[in-house]
């Protein structure tokens, strides 16, 4: 009798502590009370967000983290019909809100508001990593699902913006069942060190979104880049279309690559790299002077070549040739000058050559062709006017048109110039390269002369900005490629501003153009205009 009743005692306690494995369970398991966070002492934490490192431009304006988010954390009440009703209107998804109520449990949802006034809610503000309109989203990139950075600048310094994040907590006081207790609210409160320490770029925000706007009116696919060109700080880079940094399976099925860095992408260069063969022509002792008659075309082993007027510019020089872009003159002067010495400079420019930008973040390095390539004639008549296998990035071409406004120096493209801590304090800077001095600057001024004219007079006039006058060079790169019977091209302009004392390289280029003048010269000229006022010139309205 006396072991019978052991017996049941025994199976009484083990089913009492099944009963509370159960419930333990049940309670760690995810949306459970302890799921987001270990209780202690009668509480547990709810991870609302992470705020992470900033983002910032050259003059501490921040590019990330510029606006707010707005989180709710909901006790749920007995009656759910107040609280379902009262969010409802302001939750993306209407089923999540309605299912996590029903358990009963206190959770945080995403709200599109602070002004929310119900009982058993608390609106929590924090920092939103994107807005969804945030500038140079190729160049920024974004993070991935466990909030490191996938890609980008946010790649390239994911440790140092990891070091500089706060996680928002909210603390809810809880009974033995792990259930908040009536009539508590939350304690909200922060862990780790301020976000406000991160990195500091080159880029002026201000430049960015004049560089953005103008590409965005006039280049559906392309890139624009903006240059000192005589420190190499990249002021603005702007790839088109653009995409949502907050809707990343969009971009990634979006149509003509969203997520693709187009100013660190190689494409064909086109008739800018006539700068390239003038630059040799004149360091070589070729006077500015030699003439070539232009009848529109020529032959080179066989081949014919011709100008965009196939009816030719009559008797052209250096500079006439460079302003009407004769490709018959221009064929002629590499001719002259044979491969190597063209090549040379090209290589001297930093074609066909790639650079690090931040960590493990590099352009490309585009195409050089080799010296046996062009050993055969029609090949370097190709190459003496930017055709043929030349690939070059729109940074590569910045940095060429920077060398002529900065007299002959070639500076290297910088992008990050600063780290800071919490207090926006520097801890660190990276300092602009030395330049190398690629041309003399007695070639320098005559080339600067030839772009100048090119604006003044040649094909370059739709570029011409309201103030201060400019130098550059249109380009119409064929690539080969024929889409509804129509020849893709790819345009350029790249030039200076102003025309005296270059501040300002500005580089814009359209995937699917059709002539570099008026595709790409009018961005020019929007963002000069745009520049004006920091110049001295007055304001240039702006359509």
């Amino acid at each position: 009798m006396r072991s019978k009743r052991l017996v049941g005692l025994f199976v009484v306690f083990v089913a009492l502590f099944g009963l509370l494995i159960v419930r333990l369970v049940r309670l760690t398991q995810p949306g459970g009370a302890i799921s987001q966070a270990a209780q202690t002492h009668g509480s547990y934490s709810l991870k609302l967000g992470v705020e992470r490192g900033t983002i910032y431009d050259t003059d501490m304006n921040p590019l990330v983290n510029t606006q707010s988010a707005y989180i709710a954390v909901v006790r749920p009440q007995k009656n759910p019909g107040v609280q379902l009703a009262a969010l409802s209107p302001h939750v993306a998804d209407w089923n999540d809100l309605e299912k996590k109520l029903g358990e009963r449990l206190p959770f945080s949802i995403r709200v599109n508001t602070p002004n929310i006034k119900t009982p058993g809610v608390q609106i929590v503000q924090m920092d939103q990593r994107y807005s969804g309109s945030d500038i140079a989203p190729q160049l920024i990139g974004y993070l991935d699902s466990s909030g490191n950075g996938a890609a980008g600048l946010e790649k390239a310094y994911n440790t140092l913006l990891a070091q500089n994040t706060q996680t928002i907590l909210a603390d809810f006081p809880v009974d033995a069942t792990g259930r908040a207790l009536t009539g508590l609210s939350p304690e909200i409160h922060r862990e780790g060190d301020s976000h406000t320490g991160g990195i500091v770029l080159t880029i002026d925000r201000d430049i960015q979104q004049a560089a953005q706007k103008a590409a965005d009116k006039y280049l559906k696919i392309g890139a624009v880049v903006v240059m000192d060109p005589k420190t190499g700080d990249i002021l603005a880079s702007v790839s088109n279309p653009s995409f949502n940094q907050n809707n990343l399976a969009a971009a990634l099925n979006g149509a003509n690559s969203p997520m693709l860095n187009r100013a660190f992408t190689s494409f064909n260069v086109g008739s800018v790299f006539k700068i390239n063969v003038a630059a040799a022509a004149l360091e070589s002792g070729v006077s500015p002077a030699f003439s070539v008659q232009d009848n529109g075309s020529m032959l080179v082993a066989g081949r014919l070549f011709h100008d965009e007027n196939t009816s030719g510019y009559g008797l052209l020089d250096m500079a006439t040739g460079m302003a009407n872009s004769s490709n018959v003159y221009y064929i002629t002067l590499g001719q002259k000058l044979g491969a190597d010495t063209v090549l040379n400079m090209a290589q001297r420019l930093g074609f066909g050559h790639t650079y690090e930008l931040a960590p493990g973040l590099l352009p490309s390095a585009g195409n050089l062709p080799g010296n046996s390539e062009l050993g055969v004639p029609a090949a370097l008549a190709n190459f003496s006017i930017g055709q043929g296998t030349l690939m070059a990035t729109p940074i590569q071409v910045a940095r060429m048109v920077s060398a002529v406004a900065a007299d002959g120096l070639l500076p290297m493209p910088r992008l990050v110039k600063a780290s800071v801590d919490k207090n926006r304090q520097v801890t660190k800077t990276y300092p602009n390269a030395t330049p190398d001095r690629v041309f003399s600057v007695s070639t320098a001024k005559q080339l600067q002369q030839f772009l100048i004219t090119t604006v003044q007079e040649g094909t370059g006039r739709p570029a011409a900005p309201t103030y201060g006058g400019a130098g550059g060079k249109t380009s119409t790169a064929q690539t080969g490629w024929v889409e509804n019977g129509k020849a893709m091209n790819q345009t350029w302009f790249a030039g200076f501003y102003p025309a005296e004392n270059p501040r300002y390289v500005i580089v814009a280029m359209m995937q699917n153009g059709t002539a570099g003048g008026t595709d790409a010269g009018p961005v020019f000229k929007s963002i000069a205009d745009s520049l004006a006022p920091k110049l001295g010139y007055p304001a240039v309205p702006q359509s």
